[in-house]
């Protein structure tokens, strides 16, 4: 199992779709340099915790789509696999909105739809 605070080991403050629509932390970088990332050290059946509400407001529907059902639209892994591979944590009931938009952006992802092309500005 591991376990990923979105508020202290990425943002307080996530937003976004694309690297290219904000100074901010992206769903775009979240799902490229974490969220795969952590996908890829599972073992056979572990999962990932995302805790939702420590250090963070809220998040937006873009951010959502883009960080969670990106691995879907992208093709890197189907729906109930990806289900299967995650779980929520929140103290703050207010949350579960969140941990339900996600899993609702998860299953309307249709799985390869899209290629990947990075909007990473060049550094």
């Amino acid at each position: 199992m591991s376990i990923f605070n979105i508020g202290k080991q990425f943002s307080d403050d996530p937003s976004g779709r694309f690297y290219s629509d904000t100074k901010k932390r992206s769903g775009e970088e979240f799902r490229e340099v974490h969220f795969r990332s952590l996908l890829a050290e599972l073992k056979n059946n572990e999962k990932i915790i995302f805790i939702l509400d420590d250090g963070v407001e809220g998040y937006g529907s873009s951010f959502l789509t883009e960080g969670f059902a990106g691995i879907v639209t992208y093709g890197y892994m189907q729906a109930s696999a990806l289900k299967d591979k995650i779980d929520f944590k929140y103290d703050d009931d207010d949350f579960s909105f969140y941990k339900e938009k996600i899993i609702q952006y998860i299953d309307e992802a249709e799985f390869g739809s899209e290629k990947y092309i990075s909007t990473r500005p060049a550094q």
